[in-house]
Formats: structure tokens, C-alpha cells, sequence
């Protein structure tokens, strides 16, 4: 009887010790299941790192998917999420959190041929969840936000359309509470820092096949005369007419732009 009680102790440390050791499984098959039934798009994370006494979260290659109902499969692409919190401040029910990273290497914006778009669905239901806005307390000394590119493909028009935008964008937020509405003009007491972008600029993709550039030389620049239009010439002019130029009378040496 003895040897059966001593028997429950060391099986619950055992079990506490495997708990331990998969705490980032768990953590991240529960984040992964949570996240599809609480809004529909589906999760998948490479790997979580908690510290449970250090107060600090790390999630790799975490990618949010799109619902069935998208051309697209991928939504956000987010390398990284860090956050450095302060444990007490959690169990309170008022987190405080030091720092906190949101690296978005990827966002695609998919319009259907409806007219929803992912962007707006989420948003519907981020909000719905919560009806009003949260009574939850919270302090976060410092945000940092990373942006890559968005690109948005919309299949609502007759010829879907894609565009593609490189941010490259670094901002950092400071001193936000639960009354600060980073969407919009920063509050006074919060700190927003912007780091330049690449130099790069806006990058776009465009789906559609450009005219073939057409070049000919009028015969009288070579020191002939001038023969009359030539099938060529036509072709030449509808190409032109196409890319949005206007061929002007070749003896003039010029092009206006549509």
C-alpha cells in the first residue's frame, strides 16, 4: 500500500518533467488550434520558445493562412514574434510588456471576385470578438514593427490584377496603453520612431504582357524619299498606340505621350 501511495508522487513528477520538456509543442499546437477556431484563417508556427521564468516568448516562421474561400493560400508570412513581458504583470490580468517584435516579411492582400477581401474578414472578426472595445489593462514600453512587402491581388475585375509594394518599413512605438490607438495619429504621450526605407522605393509587379517596343527608322533620315505607309508602319503605330504613345508624323522626330 505503501509502494502504491509513493507510486502517484513520482508519476506526477514525472508527468510535470515531460510537461516541461514540451511546453513549446504544446504551446504551439494550442496557439495553432486556438487561432483557427477563434477567426477561421488557419495557423501554422515553426517552433515557440516560452521561458516560463523568464518572461519571454519567441515564435519562429509563423504564417497565417487564408480560409477556403481565397484564390490565395498565404495571408501573412511573420519570420518572428518576440515578446519580452513581465510575469507578474500576467498574472494580474494587466500585462506589462517591455519589448515586443512584429516581423512581417510577407502580407498578400487577396480581393475575391465577390469583393471580399481577407484583410476585411479578419478584421470583422477581430472585432466582433470583442463587441466593445477590450477593459483589459496594458502597458507596452516598446513596439517594434517590421514590414517587408504587400502585395495585393485582386480577382474582382474581368483580369485579375496584382501589385506588389516594397516598404521595407521599420517603425517603433513607445509608451502605449490600452487607450492608444496606433492606427491612427499617435497619441501624446507615445513615442513613434520611423526608420528609412530602401532607397528602392515601391516595387510593382505587373501581370499583364507589355506591347513589343517598336523602333524604325523613316526612310528620308537615310537619304531616300519618302515612301508611302507601309504595312509595317501600321503595326508599328498600333503598337505604339497600345503602350499609350502617339507616333507623330515621322518627319518631325517626335512622340507624344498619351
Amino acid at each position: 500500500m505503501k509502494k502504491l501511495l509513493w507510486m502517484v508522487p513520482a508519476g506526477l513528477i514525472v508527468l510535470l518533467v515531460v510537461l516541461f520538456l514540451s511546453r513549446n509543442v504544446i504551446a504551439r499546437v494550442s496557439v495553432e488550434i486556438g487561432a483557427k477556431k477563434a477567426t477561421g484563417f488557419p495557423l501554422k508556427i515553426g517552433s515557440v520558445d516560452v521561458g516560463l521564468f523568464s518572461g519571454k516568448l519567441d515564435v519562429r516562421d509563423l504564417t497565417l493562412m487564408n480560409p477556403p474561400e481565397f484564390q490565395e493560400k498565404m495571408f501573412v508570412d511573420m519570420p518572428q514574434l518576440y515578446v519580452d513581458y513581465r510575469l507578474g504583470s500576467m498574472l494580474s490580468g494587466a500585462p506589462h510588456i517591455n519589448d515586443m517584435l512584429i516581423n512581417i516579411k510577407q502580407l498578400v492582400i487577396v480581393k475575391t471576385d465577390k469583393g471580399d477581401s481577407n484583410a476585411m474578414k479578419l478584421k470583422g472578426v477581430v472585432s466582433s470578438g470583442g463587441g466593445s472595445k477590450s477593459s483589459t489593462k496594458y502597458q507596452v514600453d516598446q513596439l517594434r514593427i517590421q514590414v517587408g512587402t504587400v502585395t495585393i491581388k485582386d480577382y474582382s475585375r474581368a483580369k485579375p490584377t496584382e501589385r506588389t509594394l516594397t516598404l521595407n518599413l521599420q517603425r517603433t512605438y513607445k509608451n502605449i496603453s490600452d487607450s492608444t490607438d496606433i492606427t491612427g495619429a499617435p497619441a501624446e504621450s507615445t513615442t513613434v520612431t520611423d526608420t528609412e526605407c530602401d532607397p528602392m522605393g515601391d516595387s510593382f509587379t505587373r501581370t499583364d504582357a507589355a506591347p513589343v517596343a517598336c523602333s524604325d527608322t523613316p526612310s528620308h533620315a537615310n537619304g531616300t524619299p519618302r515612301s508611302p505607309t507601309s504595312s509595317k508602319d501600321a503595326a508599328c503605330r498600333a503598337a505604339s498606340s497600345n503602350a499609350g504613345c502617339t507616333p507623330n508624323d515621322p518627319g518631325s522626330g517626335t512622340v507624344t505621350s498619351a
